[in-house]
């Protein structure tokens, strides 16, 4: 067995140790991005939950307030003199003994014209104006 000149006997060629530098490296390299890939991927899915949760947790909190609020409103519905002052301001209703007052306006004098935001909706038909 021969070897070359350059090289010692007993040693391995410098270009062995560079291929298995090489692959140690490579090794090395490979098995950090799959540490990385296992690491990063339950990370992520943790986070997107977390967020879930946060957008939950408001949707929550926004859905009590508003039940809170229809639940005053029910409880107001069932009070009677919440009820009437609702029908009076509301829908111009009026109460047995209250006083009525009409206005008898010609429908060719066009003299009371209210705008379409006029806030009590009976007032228009007291005008005489039946639509």
């Amino acid at each position: 067995m021969s070897t070359p000149a350059d090289t010692p006997v007993g040693r391995r060629p410098r270009s062995g140790r560079r291929v298995m530098t090489v692959l140690v490296g490579l090794v090395i390299v490979v098995s950090a991005v799959g540490l990385l890939a296992v690491l990063l991927f339950p990370w992520q899915l943790l986070t997107s939950q977390r967020r879930s949760i946060a957008h939950a947790e408001e949707t929550l909190a926004r859905l009590q307030a508003e039940t809170s609020h229809l639940s005053e409103r029910v409880a107001d519905a069932k009070d009677p003199v919440v009820v009437a002052r609702i029908a009076r301001e509301q829908f111009s209703l009026v109460r047995e003994g209250d006083i009525l007052y009409r206005l008898n306006v010609d429908p060719a004098d066009d003299v009371v014209d209210l705008p379409s935001a006029w806030p009590l909706p009976g007032v228009a038909y007291l005008l005489g104006d039946r639509d």
